[in-house]
């Protein structure tokens, strides 16, 4: 099992999603329907000693201070 984010050519959502096998793989956007969806990558990598949120640009909800997207603090 692996979750995997994807991002649509068409309106531009990116999304995750949590796979059982490649076969489960989504075939369109869950926000337009388009079926123009490419593969970014894993959501999650592992450095040895915890798991980490992958690098996303579309994110605001991880709270992650060490993500180079999250929103600077004030």
């Amino acid at each position: 099992m692996a979750v995997m984010n994807y991002k649509c050519g068409v309106c531009g959502k990116e999304f995750a999603k949590l796979l059982v096998s490649p076969l489960h793989a989504p075939s369109k956007c869950p926000v337009c329907g388009k079926n123009d969806i490419k593969e970014l990558g894993p959501a999650f990598v592992d450095d040895g000693t915890v798991l980490k949120r992958a690098l996303c640009s579309s994110c605001d909800t991880c709270g992650d201070t060490a993500c180079p997207t999250a929103p600077a603090s004030v």
